[in-house]
């Protein structure tokens, strides 16, 4: 079987940020042209200033440009000046448009977060051309961009506000009150929530799930061709998980190399950083269900944990369908050693509508030279994006087939043996 490969750092470098943190946070495949996709993130920090918002379009590949990595094209932008932003950060790309930008793509939508001058993180929108948000910078472009902030169950603004995934004209999202950010391998705690939003209306619908759990977060939204659409994130079934503490974080990485020394891998550091101002976090299950946009109803609730063990802490990432009932998300998890994992999942959904029970687990292995990918952001086809144990974004290449089968075998009654 063909191996993953991993280009990383994948940045882009046509504009000079003040930070040594960069990110890859969304992907979505072009079907306007072979081998390109959107790739979307955040040339600086993701979660605090400075920083831009980055979108690459073009294959995934080991070349280079004078704009950065990859034979494709970077865009770097900042929402409108007039907001008085302090940081752009791209979550999640669609295209909306053909046309005669690259790879033969006229508008699109983006969806994201940024910073404003109280130090505040909200969810922002796009829908617009390419040639707009080219040398954007300076946040010049004001068409086609509008400001979101949440509101909570308490009909109070929320001060986090995160607009994760865009598919089919509607984003799903999060907010916090309190700690923030909401962001990778965690799900939604105490003064928290998920939800649709329109942007159409500028407004959201609070997601209404049915299951146990207490908590929940959605990550990723897929449009199915029936009308209908997909969500994944994470849930929390028990109130007594653990509390993810500001201070400290008790998780370790999974070990990297059979050598006794990697002096390249630091996931305390990245860990720190992910959880570090997020004290109402809490870890529990994968998620996949349906939702109606317009009701908020989520239906055909299901939970995952990794290698189908419900011991495992788990979250997904994001979502994409690859055909014949099988959906990817995906994940990061961690196991009762407090081992740090992260690849793709997939699931089947059976012929009356609900998905398997359990699902089937692509783990992106380290290797003995460079360490390894500490945690997968997106997934769409054979692409992941995520940050590698340097603390750099990575964009991958692999193959789905494999995994895609042996899903399609999988129902109430067979146990993937992995």
């Amino acid at each position: 079987m063909a191996q993953t490969v991993f280009y990383q750092p994948f940045v882009s470098t046509s504009v000079e940020v003040n930070s040594s943190t960069n990110s890859l946070q969304g992907v979505k495949k072009n079907n306007l042209a072979p081998n390109s996709y959107l790739l979307a993130g955040t040339t600086g920090n993701p979660i605090g200033p400075p920083g831009y918002g980055a979108l690459y379009i073009g294959a995934i590949d080991g070349a280079s440009t004078t704009s950065g990595s990859g034979s494709g094209t970077w865009y770097n932008f900042s929402v409108p000046a007039t907001w008085e932003p302090k940081e752009t950060s791209v979550y999640g790309p669609d295209i909306l448009t053909p046309g005669q930008g690259p790879d033969r793509i006229g508008d699109v939508a983006l969806a994201g977060t940024w910073i404003n001058s109280s130090g505040a993180l909200l969810g922002w929108y796009y829908s617009g051309s390419l040639s707009d948000l080219n040398g954007n910078t300076n946040g010049a472009t004001t068409a086609g961009f509008r400001s979101f902030q949440a509101t909570t169950k308490a009909n109070t603004l929320a001060n986090f506000t995160y607009l994760h995934s865009v598919d089919g004209g509607y984003v799903v999202g999060n907010y916090t009150t309190t700690g923030g950010p909401v962001a990778l391998a965690i799900n939604s705690g105490l003064n928290s929530g998920s939800f649709i939003y329109n942007p159409t209306t500028n407004s959201q619908t609070d997601i209404q799930y049915s299951d146990n759990a207490r908590f929940h977060s959605t990550f990723g939204i897929w449009a199915n061709e029936n009308g209908t659409y997909t969500i994944s994130g994470g849930a929390s079934s028990n109130h007594n998980l653990p509390v993810i503490p500001s201070t400290h974080h008790p998780l370790k990485p999974r070990v990297i190399s059979r050598q006794k020394s990697a002096t390249a891998y630091k996931p305390n550091e990245a860990i720190n950083k992910i959880f570090a101002s997020s004290p109402d976090a809490v870890l529990g299950s994968g998620m996949l269900a349906d939702v109606d946009p317009i009701t908020g109803v989520a239906s055909n609730i299901h939970h995952y944990n990794y290698k189908n063990n419900p011991d495992i802490l788990t979250h997904f990432q994001g979502i994409d369908y690859l055909g014949n009932g099988v959906y990817q998300a995906p994940f990061v998890a961690v196991d009762l050693s407090g081992e740090l994992h992260t690849g793709n999942a997939y699931m089947h959904r059976l012929s009356n509508g609900l998905f398997a029970e359990e699902a089937v687990w692509e783990t992106f292995e380290t290797s003995q030279d460079n360490g390894g990918p500490l945690i997968s952001t997106s997934v769409a086809g054979n692409v992941n994006t995520g940050v590698y144990s340097t603390l750099a974004p990575f964009a991958s290449f692999g193959p789905t087939e494999p995994y895609s089968t042996a899903a399609q075998n999988l129902n109430t009654h067979f146990k993937w043996l992995q």
